[in-house]
C-alpha cells in the first residue's frame, strides 16, 4: 500500500527548498520514497549547469552509499558521443519518460550505462523529464529497482504526483548554482559571495590590506593590428589561462581583465601573515613565466614570435567594493597604492625586467629580492625604490622583460 504523496509534496514545497544543494535534497527524498514503499536501488537527478567548463551534473543516491554522489560532466563531454548514447538524450528528444525493462521477456538494453546497471543487478529502469517553469525539459529524475518485479504502475503514477513540485524545488536549486557560478565566473569568487549577500548599492566597500598584482602583456596593440580575429582570440585565452591559472593555484583573486592586462590581488588569509601573503603572490608570479616560457617553447618550435609580458606586485590598502554608476557598478578595488602597482608595471619594460615590485612588498617578503634601483613613477610624488627576485631564484635565471 502507498502512503499518500502529499506528504512529500509538502516536504518539496515547505523544508526541502530551504536545503543548500540538490545533494542533500536527494538524500532525503530518497528515504521518503523508500518508506513510501518504492523499491529503490538508485535515484539520480540529472540537471544542466551554468559553469563554462561544466555541463550538466549527475546527483546519484544508493542505499548503501555514505552519501550522494555528484559527477560533473564538461561541457564536451555533455554534449559528445557519451551523451547522444544515453537515455538522457532520448528523453530531450521526445519530452518524454524514458522506461526499461533490463531482464527477462521483453528485456530492452539499448545503451551502454543500462548494460552496466544490469550487470550491477538492476531490472528496471525509468527516467521522467522535470518541466521548468520555462517549459525546458532539460533536467530528469531517474529510478532503478533491483526487486523482479520492478516498479509497478501505481508507484510511477506516485511518482508522477510529486514530479511537479520537485520539478519546481529543483528549478530553484539550479537557478541558484547558475547564479553562483555566474558571478563566480565574471567577478570572482569573494565578490559574487558579497553581491550575493546583498552588497549591491553604489558606495559599499572595505578597506583591507593586500598584495596587488598588475599583469600586462607586451606589444599587444601591435599584435592585435596583425593578427587575424581567431588566432588572436585563441592566443589571449591560452595566455590568461596560464596567467590566471598560476594566479589563482598560489591563493590570488582575479578582478578584472582590461584588455590583454590583469588586476588581482592576494588577500591575508586567515591564521596568515602578511609575509606568507607576498610569497604566494611572488609565487604565483614566477609560475604565471614558467607557463609563458612553456608556451614560448612550444610558439618557437612552430616559427611564431614570443608572448612576453611584466607583472608588478606591490603591498598596501586597498578600497573593495562597489563603484561606479547608481546602476552599472563594478566590483573591484581603487585607491592610490591600486594606482602605484600599476606604475610600477608600467616600469618593467624600461628596467629590463619582467617582475618588478615595491620596496613595501620587497620588506614583507621572505624571499630575498634585489634592488634595481630608484625611479620616478608617473603620478607618485616621491621616486621609489623598485625590487626584483634575485637573479638564480629557483635555480633559473629570471629573463627581462623587453
Amino acid at each position: 500500500m502507498m502512503s499518500d504523496p502529499a506528504e512529500i509534496i509538502d516536504w518539496l514545497l515547505g523544508p526541502a527548498r530551504t536545503l543548500p544543494s540538490p545533494a542533500p535534497m536527494l538524500q532525503e527524498l530518497a528515504g521518503r520514497l523508500v518508506r513510501a514503499g518504492l523499491p529503490l536501488w538508485r535515484l539520480t537527478f540529472h540537471l544542466p549547469q551554468f559553469h563554462p567548463l561544466i555541463g550538466a551534473a549527475t546527483y546519484e543516491w544508493r542505499p548503501k552509499a555514505a552519501a550522494v554522489r555528484e559527477i560533473r560532466f564538461d561541457r564536451e563531454l555533455a554534449e559528445g558521443p557519451g551523451y547522444r548514447s544515453s537515455p538522457i538524450a532520448v528523453m530531450h528528444q521526445t519530452a518524454g519518460m524514458v522506461r526499461r525493462r533490463l531482464t527477462g521477456p521483453g528485456a530492452l538494453v539499448d545503451f551502454p550505462v543500462l548494460e552496466e546497471l544490469r550487470d550491477e543487478g538492476a531490472v528496471d529502469y525509468v527516467l521522467l523529464p522535470m518541466v521548468f517553469g520555462t517549459g525546458r525539459r532539460t533536467s530528469g529524475f531517474g529510478m532503478v529497482s533491483d526487486q523482479p518485479a520492478g516498479f509497478d504502475d501505481a508507484q510511477i503514477a506516485f511518482v508522477e504526483r510529486i514530479l511537479p513540485a520537485l520539478s519546481a524545488v529543483c528549478e530553484i536549486m539550479v537557478d541558484r548554482q547558475k547564479t553562483e557560478h555566474l558571478l563566480d565566473t565574471y567577478v570572482g569568487h569573494e565578490a559574487a559571495r558579497r553581491i550575493l549577500d546583498g552588497e549591491i548599492v553604489r558606495g559599499g566597500a572595505q578597506s583591507l590590506e593586500a598584495v596587488i598584482l598588475f599583469c600586462d602583456m607586451r606589444g599587444f596593440t601591435a599584435r592585435a593590428e596583425a593578427t587575424p580575429r581567431d588566432a588572436l582570440l585563441q592566443l589571449m585565452n591560452e595566455y590568461f589561462t596560464i596567467i590566471v591559472g598560476a594566479i589563482q593555484t598560489a591563493g590570488g583573486e582575479v578582478l578584472k581583465f582590461m584588455g590583454d592586462g590583469i588586476l588581482a590581488i592576494f588577500r591575508i588569509g586567515d591564521g596568515e601573515d602578511t609575509a606568507e601573503a607576498c610569497a604566494r603572490a611572488l609565487i604565483g608570479a614566477l609560475d604565471a613565466f614558467a607557463g609563458l616560457d612553456a608556451m614560448n617553447v612550444r610558439r618557437r618550435a612552430e616559427g611564431l614570435d614570443e608572448i612576453r609580458a611584466g607583472i608588478a606586485l606591490h603591498f598596501g590598502e586597498v578600497i573593495f567594493g562597489n563603484i561606479g554608476a547608481p546602476d552599472r557598478l563594478d566590483f573591484t578595488v581603487v585607491g592610490p597604492e591600486v594606482n602605484r602597482a600599476a606604475r610600477i608595471e608600467q616600469m618593467t619594460k624600461l628596467v629590463g625586467q619582467r617582475i618588478l615590485t615595491s620596496a613595501r612588498f620587497a620588506e614583507l617578503c621572505p624571499v630575498r629580492l634585489i634592488s634595481v634601483g630608484t625611479r620616478r613613477l608617473r603620478g607618485v610624488p616621491r621616486p621609489q625604490e623598485l625590487f626584483t627576485p634575485a637573479a638564480e631564484l629557483r635555480g633559473e635565471k629570471i629573463p627581462d622583460a623587453a
